[in-house]
């Protein structure tokens, strides 16, 4: 786990369709890694420094161990700020879905119009048909009559 004291982050995810994605940004006060160490996984992201003055401390294991057994503080802090970036990324999730639902509507929507306006083509022709054979008809009788 890693606390920045100094300096400037990046938070980014390799994509494998479009490269890194910039996830969020990490600035001085701010950790990052916890979910990690609390769980044994790798990390899923990747962490850059932006500016050379950055200044990070490490937590490892072993002292989070530590942590755990001495100052429950510690881990009270620790899980509210978990759920706080837990929440984040529920919103951020949530937003997603709602533009991706809207989009999905709106393309339905003007599938819906096109069909419509195909109908409509459709039932002009098919008029216009009957038109030309009802016309043709009357030409052929006035013809008919004439000779």
């Amino acid at each position: 786990m890693y606390f920045l004291f100094q300096g400037h982050l990046k938070v980014s995810k390799n994509r494998p369709d479009s490269g890194d994605k910039s996830i969020k940004e990490v600035f001085p006060g701010e950790f990052f890694g916890e979910i990690a160490l609390i769980s044994g996984r790798a990390r899923a992201m990747s962490v850059q420094v932006l500016s050379p003055s950055a200044k990070l401390g490490v937590l490892n294991k072993g002292v989070f161990e530590k942590l755990e057994k001495t100052s429950p503080q510690f881990l009270l802090l620790l899980l509210k700020n978990t759920f706080e970036k837990l929440n984040r990324a529920e919103m951020k999730l949530e937003a997603l879905y709602t533009e991706i639902h809207k989009k999905e509507e709106e393309s339905k929507g003007s599938e819906t119009s096109s069909v419509a306006r195909e109908a409509e083509v459709s039932e002009t022709s098919e008029t216009t048909d009957t038109d030309l054979t009802q016309d043709q008809a009357t030409a052929e009788t006035a013809v008919n009559k004439e000779s």
